[in-house]
């Protein structure tokens, strides 16, 4: 439904062949389903949980994997000596029966019932020590398991991070007329931010994308195109300075930073033909500020749309979860 809405608005916006009623019908019926009940934001939450907090919890998980391991190996060393006072105790027994054995006479009863008695501890010990060496042996298996686990886990998230960083590069390679007042490139979290300000996509309270923009996110789709596994979340942002809407169809910046975000996204995906598959659009209003907004220069920061590109983390998942 939200899919159809948004692509009956496209149309409309790129035509003239409707009447202004038509598309502010088209619009309004677009605002009410995906901004009212935040669908596109809890997609988009959805889609980070994914990318973000699993790429997180691999990293948890890998620390505990690692903590887990020292534990088992501090168990196996306990239950080696366990094992090696048990064995000295059964030579010691074993050879105080053989030393009564032939002590021993037939008549004498005492002794005789000392050598079953110690020959029933005998077995039990034998029986002991055998069940502790099996528990011993699956121990140090689990263990080698673990390690080389904890080796493959290690070398993905090695080969996620070079991945990662060579994404970042080719980004930053790709977007080197544009200035830094204009767009950043970093990595975080095993994922790259391309964080635009609004000055290079958008005027003031508008949510069409200007010429340099569109520009920059051609340039940006190249690699996108290239990177066929990662998954592309788009982020609009906003101060805190309330929108004036006038009445109009956008009612506040939770509803501005949407509608910017799904304005970057069409021009990814209609443009720019980047697989709709990969990308998702949400609006974080002025929830989520980067810096302060008791300042200008504070508010202009948090003025931006940030395009998150994040690997995808099937096989590490896979691999913590033993499928």
């Amino acid at each position: 439904m939200k899919k159809y809405l948004i692509s009956i608005v496209a149309v409309l916006l790129f035509s003239n062949c409707v009447t202004q009623k038509e598309y502010d019908k088209a619009l309004n019926d677009y605002l009410n389903e995906a901004i009212k009940n935040k669908f596109l934001t809890q997609s988009f939450d959805s889609l980070k949980s994914d990318c973000t907090t699993k790429n997180t919890s691999l990293l948890d998980q890998l620390e505990k994997m690692k903590a887990d391991s020292v534990e088992l190996a501090d168990l196996i060393e306990s239950m080696q000596k366990e094992i090696d006072d048990q064995s000295a105790l059964f030579s010691k027994t074993q050879q105080e029966y053989l030393q009564k054995l032939k002590t021993a006479g037939d008549k004498d009863q005492r002794t005789n019932a000392d050598l079953l008695q110690m020959q029933l501890d005998l077995e039990k010990q034998k029986i002991a020590l055998q069940q502790k060496e099996a528990d011993l042996k699956k121990a140090n298996a689990d263990l080698l398991a673990r390690e080389a686990k904890i080796l493959e886990l290690n070398t993905l998230l090695t080969e996620q991070k070079t991945k990662a960083d060579a994404l970042r590069d080719a980004i930053k390679k790709a977007l080197t007329d544009f200035s830094a007042g204009e767009l950043s490139v970093y990595t975080k979290d095993g994922k790259v931010y391309v964080s635009m300000s609004d000055k290079l996509l958008f005027k003031s309270g508008s949510t069409s994308v200007e010429s340099k923009g569109v520009d920059a996110l051609g340039k940006l789709s190249d690699v996108i195109k290239k990177n066929p596994d990662i998954l592309v979340n788009i982020e609009g942002h906003t101060d805190n300075v309330p929108f004036g809407s006038n009445g109009g169809l956008i009612k506040d910046n939770w509803d501005l930073s949407l509608m910017r975000s799904s304005s970057v996204l069409h021009i990814l995906t209609d443009k720019y033909k980047v697989s709709s598959m990969q990308v998702v659009a949400s609006g974080r209003g002025e929830f989520y500020p980067k810096e302060t907004n008791s300042t200008p220069e504070g508010r202009a920061a948090n003025r931006r749309t940030e395009i998150i590109l994040a690997p995808k983390v099937d096989k590490l998942l896979n691999l913590v979860n033993g499928e």
